[in-house]
């Protein structure tokens, strides 16, 4: 399509509904600049305008056909207050096309990713310009050209996710179409003989003091150096954590243990780790990309459907939600470590040789089956189709 093709990018990202948003559709956009299109992101505020400028200047990529625009109408969770706002500017840039004709529609595309959609939204909006939306909830059957939906979807469920959306051009579904950062492209760990390194992460903030427990309870499991040596835990802090300061003091006291805060490059981090314990979310496909076996865990309502599908799908089991039983999700976890780590509890028989980098390399391959990092650039050709 070449240059001539624009895409708007009407999303958000501030302290009331986190980064996540911006951190995706970012990835699609940069894929979208790899095949000539333009870009512009639609934002409601300043606050989300400086968190994608810092995303920005992380990605090291050349983002030149990219700007940014905030609506002087828009609320991030009223999308109804801005569409004639959004209306008026899809008819300009229509308008401004030399040798206009009505099919000419198709080179403006409007992607959202907002959980606050309207169908009048939608339908005003594709009376103007091609659209596509990225589904989390299913809230009602969009009516739209493209949806995304990268759930993790067994084959039982795909008839029933495509009934629902009766109404839309075409659906992508499945975790094929995870829109990864790009750091996570072409990024594949070794397995190795043994276990040296585990991650361990909750994402931004840590409510429940999962990490301070996980390493307490770690220390106390492997004292007598079950796994010998002891792996080391590299342990990201995230930006909310009220424990830095209980953190720092343990890490001055257990030698296995690296803290890291501010992380940036999460991928090189994980591709030097061996296995990872990690709250569910966007993680959780981040390390099936990398295929870093993995255990997880719940923290939050809207964690347990993601982590419940990862276990269904027997690729990345979940330990537990620890706001109702800690001491078990905590045994859980150390437990799946033991079962892929070298050696066993001087309790039980020794594993035989070779069994738990079997595991893991079983575990890494059926991670990467499900999640290959291409996603984004997958949406990207299919929005450059429309």
């Amino acid at each position: 399509m070449g240059t001539d093709r624009l895409i708007y990018i009407r999303t958000d990202g501030n302290s009331n509904i986190a980064a996540g948003h911006l951190v995706r559709s970012l990835s699609i956009a940069q894929n979208c600049l790899k095949l000539g299109m333009q870009v512009c992101f639609l934002l409601s505020d300043e606050e989300s305008q400086h968190l994608l400028e810092g995303f920005l200047t992380e990605s090291l990529q050349d983002n030149s056909a990219l700007s940014l625009r905030i609506l002087e109408t828009a609320q991030y969770n009223d999308l109804e207050k801005e569409l004639p706002e959004i209306l008026e500017l899809l008819d300009k840039h229509a308008a401004s096309k030399q040798n206009h004709t009505p099919s000419d529609i198709g080179l403006t595309v409007y992607l959202l990713d907002s959980y606050f959609v309207t169908e009048n939204y939608l339908k005003q909006i594709n009376t103007i310009a091609k659209v596509a939306y990225i589904d989390d909830l299913q809230l009602f059957d969009y009516p739209v050209d493209l949806v995304i939906n990268y759930d993790v979807i067994p084959s039982n469920a795909l008839p029933a996710y495509h009934a629902a959306y009766q109404k839309t051009g075409k659906a992508l579904l499945g975790a094929a179409y995870t829109p990864l950062r790009s750091q996570f492209e072409g990024k594949v760990i070794s397995i190795k003989e043994n276990v040296s390194d585990i991650l361990v992460t909750t994402g931004g903030s840590d409510p429940y003091h999962f990490c301070v427990s996980f390493i307490q309870a770690y220390a106390e499991k492997f004292k007598e150096n079950i796994l010998c040596p002891i792996p080391t835990l590299h342990v990201v802090i995230g930006r909310l954590s009220k424990d830095k300061e209980q953190l720092s003091h343990l890490a001055r006291e257990h030698s296995f243990l690296k803290l890291y805060e501010n992380v940036t490059d999460m991928a090189t981090l994980m591709s030097t780790c061996d296995l990872a314990v990690s709250a569910a979310g966007t993680t959780l496909y981040e390390l099936c990309a990398l295929g870093v076996p993995a255990i997880s865990f719940t923290m939050a309502d809207n964690q347990i459907i993601s982590a419940k599908a990862f276990e269904d799908a027997e690729v990345i089991s979940c330990g537990g939600d620890i706001r109702t039983d800690k001491e078990q999700v905590l045994q859980q976890i150390l437990t799946f470590i033991q079962h892929m780590s070298e050696g066993a509890d001087s309790s039980s028989p020794k594993q035989p040789s070779g069994t738990s980098y079997q595991n893991r390399l079983h575990a890494h391959k059926t991670m990467r089956s499900l999640i290959d990092g291409k996603g984004a650039l997958r949406i990207a050709d299919e929005l450059s189709k429309l």
